[in-house]
């Protein structure tokens, strides 16, 4: 009896050390497995990074062409109500805003206009009658009287 225990021990010795070394070459196929799985997603993450970075520049490009955009219709619209003179002081974010420039500008520069305009004092039209008698010429102011041409 002791040869067949000792086989038996021999025999559960031999399937212990089996199912150890199936478990190590479960396990090593396993890291194998996730190993090319994690490059396989170190690939992917970098590729995404170089999308993303991509994409972030033609973001910014977008944004500096809208902000061109926006410029050059502001000075339009300035240039269209006579305020072009105004576009390098003139800073507004959306349309709202220009439009409230727009119509203090505006109301500025008429006030400016109309306090700087020509008014005539002792200038006005003389009519027919009035250089007739400057001139001293009463057959001339009888025809403006009248309504008669020379």
């Amino acid at each position: 009896m002791s040869d067949e225990k000792v086989t038996q021990k021999v025999t559960q010795t031999q399937t212990e050390t089996t199912q150890e070394q199936q478990q190590e070459q479960q396990q090593q196929d396993q890291q194998q497995v996730d190993m090319k799985t994690y490059l396989e997603l170190v690939a992917k993450m970098e590729k995404m990074e170089q999308t993303l970075a991509n994409e972030a520049k033609k973001q910014k490009e977008i944004e500096a062409k809208q902000q061109e955009l926006w410029q050059k219709q502001v000075q339009l619209t300035l240039k269209e109500n006579g305020l072009e003179k105004f576009a390098d002081i003139v800073k507004v974010s959306n349309e709202d805003e220009l439009n409230d420039v727009l119509k203090k500008l505006t109301a500025i520069v008429n006030e400016i206009r109309i306090e700087t305009g020509y008014i005539p004092a002792d200038h006005k039209q003389m009519t027919a009658y009035e250089q007739a008698k400057k001139q001293g010429n009463t057959k001339n102011m009888i025809k403006a009287l009248f309504g008669m041409k020379e």
